[in-house]
């Protein structure tokens, strides 16, 4: 009988989007080495709202974006992005639970009580 290790992919960090590149309110381009350097480069500046890693296309190098904004999504095989932990909560959708003055009233419920 043979144990055999299997691979299993790692989940991606928090506020990771592989895949995606997010335009938007550039501020700052640099060389990057990885996503997950580049989203540290975001979480440690107060400014940095959301970040994209572009990696190596041809003879463009990786590079790192920050951003004032979230900007509208693109697909992009080549990058991953992501939010600052410090502004999840700018990016979070806030699901709200409608009232019963949203949900009206039954009117059945009004004949019932007669």
């Amino acid at each position: 009988m043979s144990l055999k290790a299997e691979a299993v992919a790692a989940p991606a960090p928090v506020g990771y989007e592989q895949g995606i590149y997010r335009f938007g309110a550039t501020y700052s381009v640099t060389p990057s080495e990885d996503a997950l350097s580049c989203q540290s480069a975001c979480a440690d500046n107060e400014m940095c709202k959301a970040w994209s890693f572009v990696a190596i296309v041809g003879e463009t190098p990786a590079r790192c974006e920050l951003k004032r904004g979230g900007g509208k999504l693109e697909r992009n095989p080549a990058a991953t992005s992501g939010y600052s932990p410090t502004h999840e909560a700018f990016f979070s959708p806030v699901l709200e639970m409608p009232t019963d003055d949203l949900l009206g009233e039954d009117p059945k419920a009004e004949t019932l009580r007669h």
